[in-house]
């Protein structure tokens, strides 16, 4: 009997009793399970699922968590083998489904135990309920302990920590130890103890590996599994687990032994390292964010004339001289600035420091601490969920890359330059406004200015760095001299532009959600509306507005970013930050939408007058995109990842940097720590280390004609498949052929 089968069979069992009004407990549904021919594993979930302690299937984090433990035990060719686990599920379960050696399993809760009885009848396994209680001669040459996480009573460190050390002496000599548990045991203080209990008693950390959110059950938080060994050792792996295919090569890491070069998804750190893998990350982001040049490393402190730091609405200290102040929020998220005026925040919540100008400027220092990277030093060193506030002492610790005081000058100076510009340009348009009688002289002070910046050139070239299938047509627009003909290219590039937006913002979604699949279910089948089933040009709209506005929650700083670093990588979620800015185009593309439908154009006969009146109408949008996605844009790139090269640093891929209106693509060598599907789009942010797929709503080129390199955007469903359709000129403007991916993220409608 096939597993669908077994599914279906199990299912009629359970929905029968259901009618009846009967209520089957947990080993009545491991008893059906096993008549109906379902696998250990499967029959677990589907144990699990009945008693409504955890929800839907195993995920795949599960999976790769099992995975990785199996791999681990089976290395040590154990003949013996324990689990204890709190939670419903067996990590070993791989051991009993292939007959690999002996095992002994314990379960906290006892209906589970006897539900295990069930599934395991004519096995070797040995199952028992409680806590185990050593009495032998140690025996086993691998242990897995996944224990209760909370609990404290009985000198518990809320870790489970006192269960692993009652485990010790029935481990051998060469054996093993894998604890599972959440990753405040590396650093909670009550943990500490516990890990010095467990060295006392020989045991001793071989690796610390950081799990994604979902790798514990019924958990959307991270995990981590910590290795450990009888012998002393003088280094250990730190690593990631965030997808199955980091399993592989954490495996092999262990097994190699310790290397000077790290790899992509793990580091070997000197014993006493206290540092995790996610920390190696954040700082080599730091370093990523640091700006280019020359300079040193300071702390706030050691750039202050006096380290008296007040709130801003105190009075300034009766020896005070100058006017060398900073003002910094005591909110992670807002503006620090060097006036009082230009505060936003209420001067009761600033910190008012004294800066020593013979060491920095005050104006540089806002600017920095305004800058990505300051901002980013910032939250790390906040506390709190919902607000996130710094403390006096973690801000005068702070430290940051500074150049010399000069330089500093100079940097904020033309950087106030910029600001002046911006006022100016404010006070042209506030006189427009009121005094239509001044339009020559400020056209003219404009236009010097356009000319010397060289504006309308830019916007003009935007097509030659433009993502690709957004190039194409805008140079196509440029050339094109038919006025109808013209608004239609100018209109299609809009509509494409609303796709590539929606592909941006649900894409990194995708990646940094633990729960994206009830995420983007909401967003594909909106209450009212057709939804992704004939997706058109107001529904790309509505993706992109609800995905790009979660980008930016899921970066503001709140609980959900620490998920979002814990499942995508802290770079990931950096690129995430910056592309939540993308939001501001929203606004110029629905905008282009009201005039197709609102025109003759759409669908009905139109005169060349009132194409070319239409067409200077959405200059001005073409305007408002470039200024609010140009500078994004160049950051983040459209790519075709090629075939992978691993190396000893991480996986070498050669890329077609998909931009620009010749599909003669620019090819690059660039290294990352995740791997990618070769030949899949992908964005990647200049210079990361990690990219992130692209849903399959578009594709470069068709299932027939694979040369060529025409961009494909999904339109809708059709009965031999999906829709795809064409923006660009291209040998074929549509065809339907079947896609299994984009299939799969359509089955995501819930019931």
């Amino acid at each position: 009997m096939n597993g669908e089968t077994a599914q279906r069979k199990l299912s009629s069992t359970l929905e029968s009793a259901r009618s009846s009004g009967r209520v089957m407990n947990a080993v009545e549904v491991a008893f059906h399970a096993r008549e109906a021919g379902l696998s250990l594993t499967e029959s677990i979930n589907a144990v699990r699922k009945h008693e409504r302690r955890y929800y839907g299937a195993e995920g795949e984090l599960e999976s790769a968590l099992a995975s990785l433990v199996c791999s681990l035990a089976a290395d040590q060719c154990a003949s013996s083998i324990l689990e204890y686990t709190a939670e419903y599920r067996l990590l070993l379960a791989e051991f009993i489904e292939k007959g690999r050696s002996e095992l002994t399993i314990f379960s906290l809760n006892s209906e589970f135990a006897e539900a295990l009885k069930i599934l395991m009848e004519g096995s070797s396994a040995t199952i028992s309920a409680g806590i185990p209680i050593i009495t032998s001669a140690p025996r086993f040459g691998a242990i897995v302990c996944v224990p209760p996480i909370g609990m404290r009573g009985n000198g518990g460190d809320g870790f489970g920590g006192e269960i692993v050390a009652s485990l010790v002496p029935a481990l051998a000599e060469d054996g093993l130890l894998c604890w599972v548990t959440t990753p405040g045991v590396l650093f909670h203080d009550t943990a500490r103890d516990t890990f010095l209990t467990l060295s006392k008693m020989g045991l001793h950390v071989a690796a610390v590996i950081d799990l994604g959110p979902g790798a514990l059950v019924g958990t959307k938080i991270g995990g981590v599994l910590i290795i450990f060994r009888r012998r002393e050792l003088e280094q250990k792996l730190v690593g990631a687990m965030r997808a199955p295919e980091d399993v592989a090569s954490i495996v092999r890491a262990l097994k190699a032994g310790p290397v000077k070069k790290p790899g992509s998804v793990w580091e070997w750190l000197p014993a006493d390292d206290r540092r995790s893998f996610k920390d190696l990350e954040h700082e080599r982001l730091i370093r990523n964010l640091r700006p280019r040049g020359q300079h040193e490393l300071k702390t706030i402190r050691s750039m202050l004339a006096d380290t008296r730091v007040q709130r801003a609405d105190r009075p300034l200290p009766d020896d005070f001289e100058g006017t060398a102040l900073l003002f910094v929020p005591e909110y992670a998220g807002s503006r620090v600035t060097a006036d009082i005026e230009e505060q936003t925040v209420k001067p009761r919540s600033v910190y008012r420091l004294i800066v020593d100008r013979k060491q920095a400027s005050p104006r540089f220092l806002a600017q920095l601490l305004n800058s990505p990277y300051g901002r980013r030093l910032r939250s790390d060193i906040a506390s709190g969920v919902t607000i996130r506030r710094v403390s006096v002492d973690a801000l005068l610790s702070l430290e940051l890359a500074v150049p010399d005081v000069a330089t500093q000058e100079r940097i904020a100076r033309v950087n106030s330059d910029i600001g002046l510009l911006q006022a100016a340009l404010r006070d042209m348009q506030a006189t427009l406004q009121r005094d239509w009688t001044a339009f020559a002289e400020t056209a003219k002070r404009v236009d010097d200015l356009k000319a010397a910046l060289d504006i309308e050139r830019r916007i003009a070239d935007w097509w030659r760095e433009l993502p690709y299938p957004l190039a194409t047509i805008y140079r196509r627009y440029q050339v094109v001299t038919e006025p109808k003909e013209r608004l239609e290219t100018l209109l299609h590039f809009f509509e494409m532009f609303a796709v590539y937006l929606a592909a941006v913002g649900t894409s990194y979604v995708k990646a940094l959600r633990p729960d994206w699949r009830d995420v983007l279910a909401k967003w594909l089948y909106p209450t009212g509306g057709a939804g992704i089933k004939r997706a058109d040009f107001g529904f790309w709209i509505s993706l992109a507005r609800a995905s790009l506005k979660d980008m930016a929650r899921i970066t503001s700083g709140n609980d959900l970013r620490a998920d979002a670093i814990e499942t995508g990588g802290p770079d990931l979620a950096q690129v995430a930050s910056t592309l939540a800015d993308l939001s501001k185009a929203i606004e110029p593309v629905d905008a282009a939408r009201r005039v197709r439908n609102n025109s003759k154009g759409h669908g009905g006969h139109l005169k060349a007058s009132d194409a070319l009146r239409l067409e200077v109408e959405l200059q001005q949008q073409v305007r408002s995109l470039y200024e609010t996605t140009s500078s994004l844009l160049r950051l983040v790139h459209l790519v075709r990842p090629g075939m992978a090269e691993v190396t000893d640093t991480g996986l070498r891929y050669k890329v077609e940097i998909l931009s620009g209106s010749d599909p003669t693509f620019e090819t690059r060598r660039v290294e990352i720590d995740r791997p990618v599907k070769s030949g899949a789009l992908a964005f990647w942010g200049v210079n990361g280390r990690t990219m992130c797929r692209a849903l399959p709503f578009f594709r470069l080129g068709t299932a027939q004609q694979a040369q060529e390199a025409s961009f494909y955007v999904f339109n809708r469903v059709e009965s031999g498949g999906f829709r795809w359709i064409c923006y660009q000129e291209a040998r074929e403007q549509e065809f339907v052929a079947p896609d299994e991916e984009l299939r799969g993220i359509m089955a995501l409608r819930k019931a």
